[in-house]
């Protein structure tokens, strides 16, 4: 049964082109404005995201360009979905099975492996065995719960996250071919060179504003922004397929439903402002704070959800143990939420700024090194010296900037730009800002 079901995953094995007839290659090579990936990392990596963003399709595009582009023997390259698979017995099994059915260097695509039963168990037992010689391994799985990146440690393989794009990648996408120039060649370590960048930027802030509002409505999600810029319109069917997948997998890990529903109301209630853990008990009836934590670390393990904790300016770190705000990692999923749980439809372009501005700044840096300032004074987020605050308004100037002593601030607007290099304040709107990061 397992040979069969590998035979049948790899048609390209007796037929080249038939990787070409892969529903995923199909429709990514159709599209007018594609998201192509290459292969270029010849290590092992164990890729973690959300479902449906996109993780078939960019392993299919893999094969494909191994296949076509880099001339790599089709029976080299081996897909498997392991879904159907029920433990690390299994799949051990599956590779061994794999050399069997083909010879010489391999590459191996294992699909959806970490609700597998002891999958990294089995992943270690590969890595340091035979069964690893020449072979690389790229391993896909849409939740990090129980994931302990120690047990990786001194074995060949990196491990990454793969998410919803960024607007800066969404613009590589649907923006014009002056204004990708343009972002190929944006660097920058100080706020005056910020600001120096998003001058040049003007010629094209027009069609980047356009394009921010798009994204703030579909996300980083490939199926909701194609439909969106292709169809000008998201199906009702793809936020339902969404929501199905957030609760399908808390099911799937033998989680409360109900729980969950009632933690990502609470989010969804207090989105951008401070809450404590046993304030959503109360509010959800939940009963125990513990458990408000634990769903909110279980919603953030399948990468819907951002935890982001109050930053201690003095001491210039996150304390975990004190107030926090909860963002959805997208702006798509924000509406996914919203949708199901209140039937409002309404785009809320102040409160999804504030989420993506977050995110990216997490992305670009990392969540143990940043967090939100709140004592007399707020600012939405804070790393080392830097304060960014957040003011979705027409009219903004240096002194909405909270008066707190951080040395270096970025104010971020709807239209106003200026840099006040004497203070140390720059004004972006957060649409420039953001197609920087």
């Amino acid at each position: 049964m397992l040979e069969e079901a590998i035979i049948e995953q790899n048609p390209w094995w007796r037929v080249k082109e038939s990787i070409l007839e892969d529903e995923k290659v199909k429709e990514a090579l159709s599209k007018n404005k594609k998201l192509i990936y290459e292969f270029k990392d010849r290590a092992n990596k164990i890729i973690f995201g959300p479902r449906q963003i996109g993780k078939t399709t960019y392993f299919k595009l893999l094969i494909y360009d191994l296949i076509f582009n880099k001339n790599i023997d089709p029976k080299s390259v081996c897909y498997f979905s392991c879904e159907i698979l029920r433990n690390f017995k299994e799949l051990v099994e599956l590779v061994r099975k794999i050399d069997l059915l083909s010879e010489g260097k391999k590459y191996i695509f294992l699909d959806e492996v970490t609700f597998v039963e002891e999958w990294q168990r089995a992943i270690k037992y590969i890595l340091d065995s035979p069964l690893s010689k020449n072979k690389i391994f790229y391993i896909t799985g849409s939740s990090s719960i129980n994931l302990k990146k120690e047990n990786f440690l001194g074995r060949d393989v990196k491990i990454k996250e793969f998410l919803p794009l960024t607007f800066r990648q969404f613009l590589g996408i649907f923006g014009s071919p002056q204004l990708k120039r343009e972002l190929r060649n944006i660097k920058f370590k100080s706020l005056k060179e910020i600001y120096e960048n998003s001058q040049q930027l003007l010629p094209h802030k027009n069609e980047i504003e356009k394009l921010f509002y798009k994204f703030l409505e579909c996300g980083g999600f490939p199926r909701a922004f194609y439909e969106l810029m292709e169809n000008g319109k998201i199906r009702e069917e793809t936020y339902s397929i969404y929501w199905k997948w957030l609760i399908h997998d808390i099911a799937k890990i033998n989680r409360s439903e109900k729980i969950a529903t009632g933690v990502l109301y609470a989010i969804l209630k207090n989105y951008g402002t401070k809450f404590s853990l046993s304030s959503i008990s109360k509010e959800t009836e939940i009963g125990s704070h513990v458990t408000v934590r634990e769903y909110l670390e279980i919603l953030e393990d399948l990468f819907a959800v951002r935890n982001f904790y109050t930053f201690d300016i003095n001491k210039k770190k996150v304390l975990y143990r004190k107030m926090r705000k909860s963002y959805f990692v997208d702006p798509f999923l924000f509406y996914v939420v919203q949708r199901e749980l209140t039937g409002i439809k309404k785009l809320q372009h102040d409160k999804v700024v504030e989420g993506l501005v977050v995110e990216a700044m997490i992305r670009r840096l990392s969540k143990h090194n940043i967090g939100f300032y709140h004592n007399k004074k707020e600012i939405d987020i804070c790393f080392g010296n830097f304060g960014i605050e957040i003011k979705w308004q027409e009219n903004v100037d240096k002194r909405d900037f909270p008066n707190v002593n951080i040395k270096r601030k970025i104010l971020l607007s709807k239209n106003d730009s200026y840099f006040d290099e004497k203070n140390n304040i720059l004004i972006l709107p957060a649409h420039m800002f953001l197609s920087l990061v």
